[in-house]
């Protein structure tokens, strides 16, 4: 049973009875109406030490504010706004202080910069260092953005560039110290979560269906369009791809496309609009200074398909991480 599949066997298990539930499992966050049209938006992130991060490849000040951008991430993605975090951390007794000291520096520094506020949480000795970030935020009702919103037709947008964290990744992993390499390294242990572009879609409506770039583009876009019975074409000359990436791809022989398709940890943001928000959506880009890029849109069926700049057909047998696969 890979995560997939037991998300879907949780989701069944736990279906939500309570009409202020408005969604449960099943998207980045679940949402609770509180009261008459404003919504508590809730989420939570774990970071295992050896699965998603390695303490020689960054300080504990640059993981504590990972943990935090991590979590606001899947708020933004509703169209929310972050406000409170709670964290419970595990960590080895021996040298625990340090530890704890520097993960604090860098929560301090992730709150600030995301205008949130630490409540609460629990501390545990463990083996294993793991962070786990609670988020919760608020949302209009009329505001709040599902990944089940696409219909056929739809453009599919994506922010900023995509697989810079994959590949400075593997750079950590591999020691490789190549020229030019700091800014795809920086993209993994520094990512930026899109909240303004995310906020300002979801309050002008423009925006059917969205979700962060967490497991990748393409797991993450099959959220979007194959789990509602749709399908995608995505023009591969389309994805935006920085030239760093570009060039530190050259260098190490990777794919940049499929690399750019299945890396994951970008938190960018993914999302599906109506073609008449077109120009609506090039002024969101523009008052954030995000570029918003137009990489397909939404078919019928359940099949994504890729094509080259040549409109060719390029077959990929990717997807994104999957846990207990």
């Amino acid at each position: 049973m890979g995560e997939t599949e037991a998300l879907r066997f949780l989701a069944e298990r736990f279906k939500v009875t309570q009409k202020e539930v408005l969604k449960g499992i099943g998207d980045d966050s679940a949402v609770v109406e509180l009261r008459e049209k404003t919504c508590l938006v809730a989420s939570t992130d774990t970071l295992v030490e050896g699965v998603h991060f390695h303490l020689g490849a960054q300080t504990p000040r640059q993981l504590g504010k990972k943990a935090v951008c991590v979590a606001v991430s899947d708020i933004g993605a509703m169209g929310a706004v972050p406000r409170y975090l709670l964290c419970s951390l595990g960590c080895r007794g021996k040298d625990a202080m340090d530890f704890i000291e520097g993960l604090s520096q860098g929560v301090g520094d992730g709150c600030r910069e995301f205008g949130v506020c630490l409540v609460g949480g629990n501390l545990s000795e463990s083996q294993t260092v793991f962070i786990s970030m609670t988020a919760l935020g608020e949302v209009l009702r009329d505001d709040m953005v599902l990944r089940s919103g696409a219909s056929e037709g739809d453009d599919i947008y994506v922010t900023g560039t995509l697989g810079d964290s994959a590949l400075g990744l593997r750079v950590l992993l591999d020691d490789c110290g190549i020229d030019g390499s700091e800014g795809a390294v920086s993209r993994h242990i520094e990512p930026t979560p899109r909240l303004q572009v995310g906020r300002m879609v979801a309050r002008r409506g423009v925006a059917s269906s969205m979700i962060d770039v967490s497991d990748g583009l393409f797991c993450d876009l099959e959220k979007l369009t194959s789990e509602h019975g749709l399908g995608a074409e995505v023009s591969l000359g389309s994805l935006p791809l920085s030239p760093g990436f570009l060039s530190l791809c050259g260098k190490l022989s990777e794919d940049a496309y499929r690399l750019a398709l299945s890396g994951g940890e970008d938190y960018e943001l993914l999302f599906t609009s109506s073609v008449r928000n077109r120009v609506s959506i090039e002024e969101v880009s523009r008052l954030c200074g995000i570029a918003i890029s137009k990489i397909g849109s939404v078919t019928a069926g359940r099949k994504i398909r890729f094509f080259d700049e040549g409109g060719e057909e390029v077959f990929y047998d990717t997807g994104g991480f999957e846990h207990f696969c």
